[in-house]
């Protein structure tokens, strides 16, 4: 029966874990990366003899003309990839957000159903415990480098305080029902 609790607890901290983070790509899309122009010259450069001056004033005056299309295309593809890198700080910093606070709540809600012992095996709330640790890391990872300092340490916080503190009264309840028994 142990096995089938591990197996129970592991299925569900995976496919819960997934959930949260298909759930946040499906809501809340990631912005897409600009696509860098498919660049098409005016027209070719033809050989001159080079006693043309007429041929290779041309070839000179095209010359200018594809490198300041070039140079356009370029700006532009800058503009759009510095608007991007932006939307990204934005989005990841809302993920962190997002991550952390649809984990803080699975893991009290796994950790509730372990105090209450409202199913037969502990096996699924453990799991659903895991599954919240999952997304406030993968809210830390796709947020840290967006999230300011102080906000990072705040939910750190509340994390900490939930997580431990949680579990050394978990602990001790455990302990006090042992002993009574």
């Amino acid at each position: 029966m142990k096995g089938v609790n591990f197996v129970l607890g592991l299925a569900t901290a995976i496919i819960l874990a997934a959930l949260i983070t298909l759930g946040i790509k499906a809501f809340y899309p990631e912005p897409v990366a600009p696509q860098y122009p498919a660049y098409t010259p005016l027209a070719p450069v033809v050989p001159c003899p080079s006693a043309d001056q007429q041929c290779l004033a041309h070839n000179a005056e095209l010359e200018a003309q594809q490198q300041a299309q070039q140079q356009a295309i370029q700006d532009q593809y800058n503009k759009e990839s510095d608007a991007y890198q932006a939307a990204m700080q934005i989005y990841n910093k809302n993920v962190f957000i997002i991550g952390n606070v649809v984990g803080i709540i699975v893991f009290a809600v796994g950790f509730w159903l372990v105090m209450s012992m409202m199913l037969a095996s502990q096996a699924v709330p453990v799991g659903m415990m895991i599954a919240g640790l999952w997304s406030i890391v993968y809210g830390y990872a796709r947020g840290w480098g967006s999230a300011g300092d102080q906000l990072k340490f705040f939910v750190g916080l509340v994390v900490a305080v939930i997580v431990i503190g949680g579990s050394m009264w978990l602990m001790q309840r455990r302990l006090k029902q042992g002993q009574g028994s």
